[in-house]
């Protein structure tokens, strides 16, 4: 059984409203890139150093994003010392301190560049998104009122970059960005993960959900003979009309994002390490 999206796809660029974060702040802007950081780090969905984060500077050409210090510590304790200031032609030559872009800086310049839509980019290593992507399982839509945003990016369809190399230049940056199209999230086989959204606390929720995805798909997998039965178009209709009708999804992404930002506690303060 096939399952139609009942979800809007996303307009061209030129007609694309611009992000929808109103924070234009530079410095809220990047405790809530340092939040992220710390969020994605609580939820699995970076791992030690691997991982990192961006925001575009509503009204400008510019972009705040997790660099690496000196000795980096580990995403879990990134500050708001980590966010940087760049444009997409940024190399570690503009950075002081000691600190480096990421090395896969590609992977937030060629989405940024292809797509005006973005507002900001996450890129993360969740252990059970990257075992969907090595036992090749396709993330269908099999759940509805369960987890509306992890059913709406199945219905959307999450497309895979089938290459495992660190995404380092251009090319490459390019070539993900191309299997990405016009999605909300990308499986990167044998690497990670890639979420996108209108502003930090969109991206950061659907990569988060993303792996609540990949996680069921792996349990339903996990039983032998299982045939996981999939959503009907009316079921996820409903959902989706529910969700639409009230303008929820904002607020779902929202009220995720302040669960996830209270459940850190004494972590939140992101002008510190520990």
């Amino acid at each position: 059984m096939t399952v139609q999206s009942t979800f809007s796809a996303p307009s061209k660029p030129s007609e694309r409203s611009h992000p929808l974060s109103t924070t234009t702040d530079v410095e809220d802007l990047r405790t809530l890139v340092a939040l992220s950081c710390r969020i994605l780090a609580a939820t699995g969905c970076v791992r030690e150093i691997t991982g990192h984060v961006s925001v575009r500077v509503p009204g400008t050409e510019q972009f705040l994003v997790r660099c690496r210090p000196p000795r980096d510590p580990g995403v879990e304790f990134t500050v708001v010392d980590d966010i940087k200031l760049v444009g997409l032609d940024a190399t570690n030559a503009d950075l002081d301190g000691g600190y480096a872009l990421p090395g896969e800086w590609a992977i937030h310049t060629e989405l940024y560049w292809a797509r005006p839509d973005i507002g900001a980019v996450v890129h993360g290593h969740p252990r059970a998104s990257l075992l969907c992507g090595v036992l090749d399982l396709p993330l269908q839509p099999v759940i509805g009122a369960y987890d509306p945003g992890a059913m709406e990016l199945a219905v959307r369809g999450v497309p895979v970059y089938p290459r495992a190399v660190l995404i380092s230049d251009r090319e490459l940056g390019g070539a993900m960005a191309a299997a990405m199209g016009d999605a909300d999230a990308c499986l990167l086989r044998g690497h990670g993960v890639v979420a996108v959204g209108e502003d930090v606390r969109q991206a950061t929720v659907r990569a988060i959900k993303l792996e609540t995805l990949a996680d069921l798909t792996l349990g339903l997998h996990s039983v032998a003979g299982a045939k996981p039965m999939l959503l009907s178009t009316e079921d996820s209709a409903e959902v989706a009309e529910f969700v639409s009708s009230r303008n929820a999804a904002r607020t779902y992404a929202q009220w995720t994002w302040d669960f996830y930002l209270r459940s850190l506690g004494a972590a939140a303060d992101v002008t510190r390490r520990n």
